[in-house]
């Protein structure tokens, strides 16, 4: 029998206005290149295997982003993500 495990999750409540790092691919590989977009958050869902909170975006004007994006990619401070995008830049293999 697996033994149960509490979690405590923090999350941004829906509608909240967040900044977002998008990390762009080319032929499905990652490239080097991130853009930082404003946000608004739709939902979210915790995935229980990544152990990070999965974020459901829209743009200012309402428009879905179209995939869920990793809660370490989202941040109500555009500072503190964008400390965190040039750490993910230089780290880029």
């Amino acid at each position: 029998m697996k033994k149960k495990t509490q979690y405590t999750i923090f999350a941004y409540e829906p509608g909240t206005e967040v900044y977002a790092i998008s990390l762009w691919y080319d032929n499905n590989k990652p490239t080097d290149h991130l853009a930082i977009y404003k946000a608004k958050v739709a939902s979210w869902s915790y995935d229980a295997e990544e152990k990070d909170v999965l974020y459901y975006l829209e743009s200012p004007d309402g428009k879905w982003w179209g995939d869920s994006i990793k809660g370490e990619y989202v941040s109500e401070s555009f500072d503190e993500l964008m400390e965190y995008a040039k750490e993910l830049w230089r780290n880029a293999k």
